[in-house]
């Protein structure tokens, strides 16, 4: 039985940006990790749903469209990247953040990487149909091996 991929960094939470040419978002923590998801991506408080990235830029009744990096920014400073878990099954993404607060990015494309992530002097990249992508900086950073986890 093939495990969850997981990582326990207890890293405190930098920033987020959003490439609107790329439509792309960087989540940025200290030690050197960040993790980017071109994809579709949700963040829980308490186990409930309070950003969904799809509602970037929509107004919904507020005064202005809401602008994501902000709120994400605003809900995240000060907190703690705890877990980065990649499911085995999906390769689907789950960053447990502190103060009950869960980052999930789903894989979007059954073709085209959803997300990827970098840690301890490796990329992973969250690959169409369940697969990951490493890239180990130590070594030529031209090799890249994919498998199912």
């Amino acid at each position: 039985m093939t495990k969850d991929l997981i990582f326990k960094p207890n890293s405190i939470f930098d920033s987020v940006s959003f490439n609107k040419d790329a439509d792309r978002w960087q989540f940025n923590f200290a030690d050197n990790i960040y993790v980017a998801s071109s994809g579709f991506w949700r963040l829980l408080e308490s186990n409930r749903i309070v950003i969904v990235s799809l509602d970037n830029g929509h107004q919904f009744g507020h005064p202005q469209p809401l602008d994501l990096s902000v709120e994400v920014n605003k809900l995240l400073t000060d907190k703690m990247l705890t877990e980065i878990r990649v499911d085995n099954e999906t390769a689907d993404l789950t960053l447990t953040i502190s103060e009950g607060i869960t980052l999930q990015i789903f894989i979007a494309s059954s073709g085209y990487e959803s997300y990827d992530f970098s840690i301890y002097d490796k990329r992973y990249i969250g690959l169409g149909s369940g697969d990951i992508g490493i890239i180990e900086a130590q070594e030529n950073p031209q090799i890249l091996t994919t498998r199912k986890l």
